[in-house]
């Protein structure tokens, strides 16, 4: 089962995150997150472009042989989505610089294989630990591996959301892969608005609660605003034994 909510938050008056998913079969689903930047509406044309993109390419390409096929294609569609906004973005000025980062996560059977550029997440829950699974394309990330700053220091650095990368705006990109079973877990896929609004130990206390899966979705979106709420809000959660 997927469930994805997006949200404008407290502050912000347009919503820049954008999810979509497609379910193939009860075996298989892609799901694609982005948080788009930019002045007046760019952000927000940047981030559906991407994903639109992502899922239209998705829809035309026939089944997929093997793992390294599939790490392939999410290197060649988020490139693509890449060249794609950075034409628009020199095409039309009032959406020049636009760009978003992405998370796309494609789930055949027990077994999920995520992609992302930027700073949006992808997390699993499971045996009652939300572990991170991507890393963020940041400075302040670059400094946490240098041993400059602590992971502590680094949630509050003033310059934590500086993007080392992101689709529409770098001219090469260094995508991200990973492969793992999704067994009874929950994969989280989430925007910086839910995870600078809430702490990992609050998102495990709602992700651990005997719940659906749509109401933990409402629960999560409920108090990234109630306590945070600063950034726009988007994210996906998905189990595997509920996709059926």
């Amino acid at each position: 089962m997927i469930i994805s909510k997006s949200d404008v938050g407290k502050v912000r008056k347009v919503n820049q995150d954008y999810v979509r998913s497609y379910q193939k079969s009860d075996n298989e689903a892609l799901i694609v997150l982005c948080d788009g930047m930019g002045g007046h509406n760019a952000g927000e044309i940047a981030s559906k472009m991407t994903a639109d993109t992502i899922i239209d390419a998705y829809l035309s390409h026939e089944r997929f042989d093997g793992i390294g096929d599939i790490r392939e294609w999410m290197h060649e569609v988020i490139n693509l989505a890449n060249d794609k906004v950075r034409q628009q973005g020199e095409i039309n000025p009032e959406l020049e610089g636009m760009g978003t980062t992405v998370v796309l996560a494609l789930c055949i059977d027990n077994q999920v294989y995520i992609s992302h550029v930027g700073d949006s997440r992808a997390y699993i829950y499971r045996d009652d630990t939300l572990t991170q699974l991507t890393k963020d394309d940041t400075l302040v990330n670059v400094l946490v591996d240098a041993g400059t700053i602590s992971k502590d220091e680094a949630y509050f650095h003033p310059q934590k959301n500086i993007l080392l990368q992101a689709v529409g705006v770098s001219d090469f990109l260094n995508v991200s892969f990973i492969s793992l079973q999704l067994n009874d877990d929950i994969l989280l896929i989430c925007s910086d608005g839910l995870y600078n609004s809430l702490f990992d130990m609050q998102m495990s206390q709602v992700l651990s609660q005997d719940i659906t899966l749509e109401e933990k979705g409402n629960l999560l979106l409920k108090q990234a605003n109630q306590f945070g709420g600063k950034d726009n809000i988007g994210f996906a959660l998905v189990r595997r034994e509920e996709m059926q």
